[in-house]
């Protein structure tokens, strides 16, 4: 370690890395961290010059979720799926509207039954934040 004269500053081998700002810049797909807390629960953003967005989210199993802003067709989709099952909750029932799973769409209990807790509530999280904030 290099010597230090009295009354200097001493010297830091590894100077700490700059703080994060949020959103982060976009990777080379666009998609970017909009927050630290959505970094945390790996959840990334993707804006479109249409005003769309979507946010991807990796999976425990490590497929790739991609969730979408509903549209009001999407409502009334929902709305047929519930009055089809009402034992179905309409929170899912929308999920299962906006996210596709490796690229294709799942029912509403494959969220229910085939997800663990920790994807199911991340998928909640980015599905809210996108489509109620």
């Amino acid at each position: 370690m290099p010597e230090e004269k009295k009354g200097s500053v001493p010297l830091m081998e590894n100077p700490p890395a700059p703080p994060k700002t949020y959103p982060t810049e976009p990777d080379k797909d666009g998609f970017y961290y909009k927050t630290e807390e959505e970094q945390t629960a790996g959840i990334l953003t993707r804006d479109y010059e249409n005003g769309a967005s979507v946010k991807q989210v990796k999976l425990k199993n490590n497929q790739v979720a991609i969730i979408r802003k509903l549209r009001g067709r999407d409502f009334v989709e929902t709305k047929k799926t519930f009055r089809d099952d009402n034992t179905l909750d309409f929170e899912t029932v929308n999920m299962a509207q906006a996210i596709e799973i490796d690229g294709k769409k799942q029912p509403p209990e494959f969220y229910l039954d085939d997800l663990f807790q920790a994807d199911y509530v991340t998928l909640a999280a980015a599905f809210n934040e996108l489509n109620f904030s």
